[in-house]
């Protein structure tokens, strides 16, 4: 295996913790170590070699190595020793016994590894005579014993097994336009003599093949040798492969290219916005800005330049979108519109206008494309009645605007008003009138007192209430209000239409009669 900064191999015979014993990898060179592995940092490969032996006293619980290689498969004896009766612990997560490599116990020792781990033998040996206690655990799992029967496995039984498949590393890559297939396969390689069996389970389950994936998302198999001449004999771990098919970001055209002219100094060029599902967009040409959330402008694209936009989103895949120059030769904006009218039923239909730049005209349209021209060559134009119409600029070479500015005519219906009765009331009583509307939500009571030529507003106080309402109260009438007429102007919000005039509604006042019978007073009401 390649070397990485912080690798150490053994340059001698001894204790793990005898720093005097060991090299480490500095990126270009193998150097003196000033610690042992596994004593003050996490580390990437240890291998035993140069016929060294290097007896295991020390646990490495601190730190983490992930593989411990035992033979430099160059020959000679490179050797793990357990040469006392201790237990030791360590965070190792591999180790691999290799043709010139032993493990050796002399002693009574427990080895006890991460849950996680692999330990597996590649043409090395295991030597021991054997005891209960000579054992390797995996975390609390009783993996491997001398004999077996305190263990899953004897060691004879982990020395004859075959390693679990090599892997080139796990598969990710950003989904094709037609998806494409990855297979476990491609990136695990069985020991000599040996094929894979897949699986979807670390250990049990049923064969799977082929080991692939062909939609986004992720699928982890675990691949095991098996002999090729015995299929008893079969790896004790299996190689755990991830295919991870990840999706394409999305980008559109939101905003088709549109042609800029400055005249000072004088350029063309276009400008786009896409949107996108997420990520980053470039552009092989001109500017691009995010305007908001995941709308990104690309400006100040020179005229006639076709460019490619590119969505980069945070899982490096990427997408692309061709666009096509627009020809800015012959490109006329849209006109301008001079705004939407109202007006009231029975009046005149108001002119509607919309303004272009000099050299060009304005032709009426009653759809936002084809249809049928309903006026050519002016800016202003007036409808026969209600509706939307639709203003296209045209210059003197014909070149039209690729969009049509819709301006809007409405109509609105005048209000209508029915009063009430007339009213007739004693002095001092109050009097009410109505009034029934339609198209109305405002009102305003008027008073005359002259018989009907002339009629004054009148306002909520003593001597009235709800003067902007359909129920006017006329309060604590006296005489002189006899023969007052009433009427109310009703009209509508917002409405050009001008406000309606009701009919009037007479107010009656009348007086009571005092009739005196020697020392009796009766009080008649007089008709």
């Amino acid at each position: 295996m390649a070397q990485v900064t912080g690798d150490y191999r053994s340059k001698a015979s001894g204790n793990w913790n005898n720093v005097n014993i060991w090299q480490t990898f500095n990126g270009s060179t193998w150097m003196n170590a000033t610690s042992y592995p596994g004593q003050n940092s996490n580390v990437s490969s240890v291998t035993i070699g140069g016929n060294n032996t290097v007896s295991l006293n020390t646990n490495i619980i601190s730190y983490t190595i992930d593989r411990l290689i035992i033979g430099d498969q160059t020959g000679g004896n490179d050797t793990l020793l357990f040469s006392d009766n201790s237990d030791w612990e360590v965070n190792i997560m591999l180790v691999a016994i290799q043709s010139d490599g032993i493990i050796s116990w002399q002693g009574n020792t427990a080895l006890k590894l991460p849950e996680e781990a692999i330990i597996y033998n590649n043409g090395g040996k295991i030597e021991a005579k054997c005891s209960e206690a000579k054992r390797i655990l995996l975390g609390d799992r009783a993996f491997s014993s001398c004999k077996g029967n305190k263990g899953e496995y004897s060691f004879d039984e982990l020395e004859a097994a075959l390693p679990p498949p090599s892997s080139n590393g796990n598969i990710a890559e950003c989904a094709d336009k037609t998806i494409q297939t990855l297979n476990a396969n491609d990136t695990a390689i069985p020991p000599s003599g040996a094929h894979i069996v897949w699986y979807k389970a670390t250990s049990g389950g049923s064969p799977v093949s082929p080991p692939t994936l062909s939609s986004v998302g992720t699928e982890t198999y675990y691949g095991e040798s098996i002999d090729n001449a015995d299929p008893n004999r079969k790896s004790l771990f299996r190689t755990a492969v991830k295919l991870t098919i990840l999706p394409r970001p999305t980008i559109s055209v939101t905003s088709s290219p549109r042609c800029v002219f400055k005249l000072f100094p004088f350029t063309t060029t276009y400008t786009l916005e896409v949107t996108v599902g997420s990520g980053t967009v470039t552009s092989s040409a001109g500017s691009v800005a995010n305007t908001s959330g995941n709308r990104w402008e690309v400006t100040n694209v020179p005229s006639g330049t076709n460019i490619v936009v590119k969505v980069t989103d945070g899982n490096g895949c990427s997408e692309s979108i061709p666009i096509t120059a627009p020809d800015c030769t012959c490109v006329v904006n849209s006109p301008t519109s001079g705004g939407n009218k109202t007006y009231c039923s029975g009046d005149t239909v108001p002119n509607i206008t919309a303004s272009v730049v000099v050299g060009q005209t304005v032709d009426w349209y009653d759809a936002a494309s084809g249809g049928t021209l309903l006026l050519m060559g002016n800016t202003t134009y007036t409808p026969l009645g209600p509706g939307t119409f639709y203003a296209e600029a045209r210059n003197a070479r014909n070149c039209t605007s690729s969009a049509r500015t819709a301006i809007k005519v409405a109509q609105n219906t005048p209000s209508t008003a029915v009063i009430g009765p007339n009213q007739s009331v004693f002095t001092g009583g109050n009097a009410i009138f109505t009034v029934t509307t339609t198209n109305a939500d405002s009102y305003q009571w008027q008073v005359s007192t002259d018989g009907g030529i002339v009629f004054n507003n009148i306002t909520d106080g003593a001597e009235y209430a709800g003067t902007q309402s359909t129920a006017l109260t006329v309060k604590s009438i006296g005489l002189v209000k006899n023969g007052y007429r009433y009427r109310v102007l009703s009209s509508k919000s917002g409405s050009t239409c001008t406000a309606i005039n009701s009919a009037s509604a007479l107010l009656t006042v009348k007086v009571k009669t005092i009739i005196t019978n020697r020392r009796i007073t009766y009080r008649v009401n007089k008709d």
